[in-house]
C-alpha cells in the first residue's frame, strides 16, 4: 500500500457501523445523478458527533506519520475537519458515475475540489466503509496499484490531490455502504 494511503482496521464499532446504516435506510435519501442514494451528515448532529473524535484520533495518526502537516514551519494555516460529510449507499452494480460512464475507471476523480468561501482547500479525504463487501466494491487508486477491501469499520485517509485519484469498484450482487468527507487548509 502506498505510504501516503493510512488505513486504521475497526476505527469504528460494528454496532456503530449498523447504527449509521439505519440512520440512512429510514431517512429521506437524495438521489445523486453519479449513481448513488446519500444523506448529508454533519458532526454538530448529535446522532452522528461521536465520529468526530474517530476521525479526529485517525488523522492524528496520520500526522505522527507525515509530520509536515502539522504545519509548525507557517502559522498562517491550519488543517481542520469538515464538519459536513456524505453517508452514501450504492445498490448492486453501481459505482460513482455509473450514471454518466460505461466502466468505473472512466469515473476516476480527485478529491482536491475547489476553494471554499473562506479560503479552505481539500487537503485529506477520508472514507469510513459501514459494511463487508465480500466480491469487489473497493476504491481502486490506479496510480498506486491499491485497491480497498470493504470492511466495516475500517477508515482510510488519503491526500486529495491529483496523484491520489481513485474510483469506486461496483460490489455485483451487495449493497455497499460508506462515509465519506475531508479535511481542509485554512488560512489562520
Amino acid at each position: 500500500m502506498d505510504k501516503y494511503i493510512f488505513k486504521k482496521r475497526q476505527s469504528l464499532s460494528n454496532n456503530d457501523c449498523k447504527h449509521v446504516i439505519h440512520l440512512l435506510d429510514k431517512s429521506e435519501v437524495i438521489k445523486n445523478p453519479r449513481g448513488y442514494d446519500y444523506v448529508n451528515g454533519s458532526f454538530r448532529s448529535i446522532e452522528y458527533n461521536f465520529l468526530k473524535s474517530i476521525l479526529l484520533n485517525g488523522v492524528s495518526e496520520y500526522i505522527k506519520k507525515h509530520p509536515y502537516l502539522e504545519f509548525k514551519y507557517n502559522p498562517y494555516v491550519k488543517m481542520m475537519i469538515d464538519n459536513h460529510f456524505m453517508i452514501k449507499k450504492f445498490l448492486p452494480g453501481e459505482f460513482y458515475g455509473c450514471t454518466g460512464t460505461s466502466e468505473p475507471s472512466e469515473a476516476e476523480h480527485m478529491e482536491e475540489g475547489p476553494f471554499g468561501s473562506e479560503g479552505e482547500k481539500r487537503i485529506l479525504a477520508w472514507i469510513i466503509y459501514l459494511n463487508d463487501i465480500k466480491n469487489k466494491g473497493g476504491t481502486c487508486f490506479p496510480q498506486q496499484n491499491f485497491t480497498t477491501k470493504p470492511r466495516a469499520g475500517d477508515l482510510y485517509i488519503w491526500p486529495a490531490g491529483w496523484t491520489h485519484s481513485h474510483y469506486g469498484i461496483p460490489a455485483p450482487k451487495e449493497k455497499k455502504y460508506f462515509i465519506s468527507g475531508w479535511f481542509y487548509l485554512v488560512k489562520c
